[in-house]
This record gives structure tokens, sequence and C-alpha cells, in this order.
């Protein structure tokens, strides 16, 4: 019985390391939207913007990097008679022994990753959205008489011309 030829252990292995660069970046993502959630529970608005760029940053890397394990995979699909679509869990289980094992775990990693991912991610924005409420309230507080102060059936504020803190014209 003959093993996986060259050709395949190469693709295999190109894989393997675009999907560890893939992990790399999740955790880097993962590091700096930690980074602005506590930016944002501490109220430390100064950093914000440059945290959304690092984010942004991170981001267009993992773009770069997904494009090119889509091309990594190619190869990998082709020697395993797999089409060029085919979902890593199928790619592992079609892989010889050990890749089968290696990109399993890459997938099961990938998969935590997003999923913590994509809970600090709704964090964050929550958080954001209750900051940017209790701001608007408060200079609406300022800014409006509180009998010029309701609320519409869509529940956003309706106020009528009333005498204002701040001179509204320019």
């Amino acid at each position: 019985m003959t093993g996986p030829s060259d050709a395949a252990l190469t693709a295999l292995s190109n894989l393997s390391a675009g999907l560890w660069r893939i992990q790399e970046l999740l955790e880097l993502l993962t590091y700096r939207l930690e980074v602005q959630h506590v930016l944002i529970e501490t109220g430390r608005t100064r950093w914000m913007g440059r945290s959304t760029r690092e984010i942004e940053v991170v981001i267009g890397e993992m773009r770069e990097a997904e494009l090119m394990r889509a091309v990594d995979a190619g190869p990998v699909c082709e020697l395993l008679g797999l089409a060029e679509d085919t979902p890593l869990s199928e790619i592992a289980s079609a892989a010889p022994a050990p890749w089968d094992d290696v990109l399993e775990e890459h997938r099961d990693a990938l998969t935590k990753a997003t999923q913590e991912l994509s809970l600090l991610s709704r964090s964050n924005s929550a958080m954001l959205e209750a900051s940017y409420r209790a701001v608007q309230e408060t200079l609406d507080r300022f800014n409006h008489t509180s009998r010029d102060s309701t609320y519409t059936a869509a529940g956003t504020r309706a106020g009528g011309a009333g005498r204002h803190l701040f001179d509204q014209k320019s």
C-alpha cells in the first residue's frame, strides 16, 4: 500500500499552513475586539477610532487569508477527487492519515474561534448602541423641556419647537 504522493503532501501542508494563518488572525481579531470591549466598558472613547481601524485591518488580512485558503484547498480537493467548494469537514474525512486528524482539528478550532468572535462582536455592538442611546437621551434632556419630550408610536423622540439649552441656529 503506497502513501500519499509528494504533490498531495505538499498540497495538504499548504492547506494546513493557510488554516493556521486564519486561526492566528482569528485570535488577533478576538484580542482586538476584547480591547475594544474594555474601551467601551470603561468609556475610553479616545482610542475607539484606532481600535476600529485595527479591527478593520485584521478583517482585511482575514479576507486575503481566506482567498489563499480557497486557492490552497483547490489542489487538495482535486487530488482527493472532491469538488472545489467541498467543506473542510469533508476534505478532512477524505484526507489520508494523519492529515484527516490535522484538518479536523483545524475545523474544530476555527468553529470555536468564530463562535467566540460572534458573541464578542454582538456584545460590543450592544454596548455601543446602549452608549449611543444614553448620550442621545442626555443631549435631548439638555435641548428640550420635559413637556416637549414625547415619543412616537415607533419609539423615537418627537419634540416640538421648544426652548433649547444650546443655540440650534448656525
